[in-house]
């Protein structure tokens, strides 16, 4: 059996997905088609030539998930999106999802994460993976091996990342590459002009030297996938281990990624007494929303799609602490991301997470450790035990 034709005058994306089935040790291929009309999903099993999953509603997915190299979840299975399945698709997108590639220094990301990314996001560059790193000399060597720097300039990015914890990571947006190597060069009166024209905010971001000169970027799409490849494919032990001390949980949930408020939230937590210890953006299997969430079954009526919510699509897990190390940190996190309902949150506490970015009890914003007894098993759950 066949996928059923599509009538010409509708709007469709068709990708190539791979899903592992772990019990088998085996990956198998799919045919993916997103219906943009009705935020449709179709999924067709090319090894068993039948459909899967005929055409359904999953109003958690929106055209945004839909490029190569992304993640989705459908129906608490993982897919990952391999390559375009037909030329429709492959121009239509290819030139609007292009990957990149930023290393964010310890000396300006714990000054500027929230307003770097809150600007990219409003230029259409979307963050797809993201992770907090701590190199060693070792890995530093490793990270430099094969790029075209002098050894003036390799030595003092050495020491800038040795210097503290740094961030890494992919972007995805029309001529990213390019756009990004503009940025960099804005102000530069060295090299040619760059025939990117940079809209206003970019043009704000990078008056900045501190900022300007305060990442590494990929400038070609063979360093881009090199330098991906090193951060998030390679099994080396470079991600930021967690504290475990005096520290809690913070969640930044799906909705609230794909809204663009990444970096308004991230702003909002470093400007109000807090910072980052560790950071990892995942894709979570429904399963593991399930065990996650498995002490409100039963509780909270929002169980289900507390759980869907959590499943449909990328969050941004972190280790948050008090710049005030007297302060409790699971406690202080606690009031500052209000209640639950963000209806609650605007009567009460309008100064909150929940009151300014929350939709809803299920869709409101951020997650956060209810028991400070709980913050350090939650921790574990998402920086260790899920892979």
């Amino acid at each position: 059996m066949k996928p059923a034709a599509i009538p010409a005058s509708e709007r469709r994306l068709a990708f190539v997905a791979e899903w592992y089935h772990a019990e088998a040790g085996i990956i198998r291929t799919f045919l993916i088609t997103y219906y943009v009309s009705d935020k449709a999903v179709e999924v067709f099993d090319q090894r068993n030539k039948r459909t899967f999953l005929r055409r359904t509603k999953i109003p958690e997915l929106t055209q945004r998930d839909f490029f190569v190299g992304s993640k989705i979840n459908v129906f608490g299975r993982q897919f990952d999106i391999v390559d375009y399945a037909d030329d429709t698709t492959r121009t239509n997108l290819a030139k609007y999802r292009k990957k990149g590639f930023v290393l964010l220094k310890n000396n300006m990301w714990t000054k500027h994460l929230g307003k770097f990314l809150k600007t990219l996001i409003e230029n259409k560059i979307n963050i797809n993976q993201g992770i907090m790193v701590q190199f060693s000399p070792k890995m530093v060597t490793q990270f430099l091996s094969g790029k075209d720097k002098t050894d003036v300039s390799s030595s003092v990015l050495m020491n800038e990342l040795l210097a503290g914890p740094a961030i890494s990571l992919e972007l995805i947006g029309d001529n990213v590459v390019e756009t990004i190597k503009a940025c960099v060069q804005y102000k530069s009166t060295e090299g040619e002009a760059s025939s990117v024209k940079l809209s206003p905010s970019l043009e704000e971001l990078f008056e900045s030297e501190e900022i300007r000169y305060g990442f590494y970027y990929s400038d070609n799409d063979e360093d881009v996938e090199m330098d991906l490849k090193f951060f998030f494919e390679a099994r080396h032990s470079i991600i930021k281990e967690c504290v475990f001390k005096n520290t809690t949980l913070a969640i930044i949930k799906p909705h609230s990624i794909k809204d663009g408020l990444l970096g308004d939230i991230i702003s909002e937590i470093l400007s109000n007494g807090f910072r980052l210890n560790a950071m990892r953006m995942i894709l979570m299997a429904r399963i593991n929303c399930e065990e996650f969430y498995e002490v409100y079954r039963g509780v909270l009526p929002e169980y289900i799609p507390m759980v869907a919510q959590l499943a449909s699509g990328v969050c941004m897990c972190m280790e948050i602490a008090c710049v005030d190390p007297e302060k409790k940190a699971a406690q202080e996190f606690r009031n500052f991301c209000g209640p639950m309902d963000p209806e609650i949150a605007k009567l009460l506490r309008p100064h909150t997470l929940r009151a300014k970015f929350g939709k809803s009890k299920v869709q409101n914003a951020v997650h956060c450790t209810d028991l400070p007894d709980d913050s350090n098993l939650e921790l574990q759950y998402m920086f260790k035990i899920i892979d």
